[in-house]
């Protein structure tokens, strides 16, 4: 069984700065890099470097970054089958600054990844069939999202979503899913307050297998059904770049999970996995390898 992707292809432009200009500033950057990225292909290169079978559904324009993309997938053992081709929207792009504590901003310009619709993945149905996990981010159309999860419940897959980047519209209910992973700011927009043991506490209403709140170098929180709260601490480790740290622990997870190692473990797995990953620069070039995950366990 494999862990079906349904997300965004996009190419990553890097700048290393100082610090993150301020509104109105100019500043000059110390190097810069151009990679690729977006949270779904991310998401999808962790899961299948952290040892599961990966299935992904997206899309790119008809351009040579499209075809880059295709070829870069397939390098990583993940068929681009199923990767649609935009005639009228470019390929995906991001603008990226780093700071000299590793924090990031990041402008996208989504491209054709907005021209992903629902009939697309009807296309696709048999990957729905012979996959076990389906891993959601925002970063498509919403209504993609929505049809997405219906084909996942009526498959009886696993659903994990990733609510990032935040759009207010997401709800439990529209989006039906078993497991989902927050960072603290989009626990916060859901939940109304910046405590996220309160913030867990909130989300008990939506009947979830799983709620997980990662803080970055703090202890990831998590509640399971039964309504316990319990924490995982990170790896304390030396930061150089946060961009994608995010999507390398949840590909992570998904990978575990499917292979259904206990849920503490899982998120051990993948703490360990997004601490590695920050200790290098750009964001699927630094994820790590299931030995390296391993290795450093």
């Amino acid at each position: 069984m494999s862990v079906l992707v349904i997300g965004s292809l996009i190419v990553d432009n890097t700048l290393y700065v100082e610090k993150i200009p301020k509104e109105g500033e100019t500043i000059i950057a110390k190097s810069s890099l151009t990679s690729l990225g977006g949270k779904g292909a991310n998401q999808a290169i962790a899961a299948r470097l952290a040892g599961a079978q990966v299935n992904f559904i997206g899309c790119v324009g008809d351009d040579s970054e499209g075809n880059l993309y295709k070829n870069h997938l397939e390098n990583y053992g993940i068929s681009s089958s199923a990767i649609i081709t935009s005639d009228l929207d470019p390929t995906g792009s991001a603008f990226i600054s780093v700071d000299d504590k590793g924090e990031n901003s990041i402008v996208v310009n989504s491209g054709a990844n907005h021209a992903l619709r629902p009939e697309h993945l009807d296309k696709h149905i048999n990957l729905f069939k012979e996959s076990k996990i389906m891993l959601l981010q925002l970063e498509v159309p919403m209504e993609t999202i929505t049809h997405a999860c219906l084909l996942a419940r009526s498959n009886d897959l696993s659903i994990l979503i990733n609510p990032s980047p935040w759009n207010s519209a997401f709800n439990a209910d529209r989006f039906p899913c078993d497991v989902l992973i927050l960072n603290e700011i989009e626990a916060t927009q859901i939940s109304g307050t910046s405590n996220m043991s309160e913030s867990l506490e909130s989300f008990r209403e939506f009947g979830l297998d799983m709620i997980i709140i990662t803080q970055g170098s703090d202890p990831t929180l998590f509640m399971i059904q039964s309504g316990e709260i319990m924490e995982s601490i990170p790896p304390s480790v030396k930061t150089k770049d946060t961009v994608g740290a995010g999507d390398v622990f949840t590909g992570a997870l998904a990978s575990s999970l499917l292979e259904e190692k206990p849920v503490s473990e899982s998120i051990h797995f993948a703490n360990i996995a997004g601490s590695i990953s920050v200790t290098k620069a750009g964001a699927q070039g630094a994820t790590p390898t299931k030995k390296e995950i391993e290795s450093f366990l």
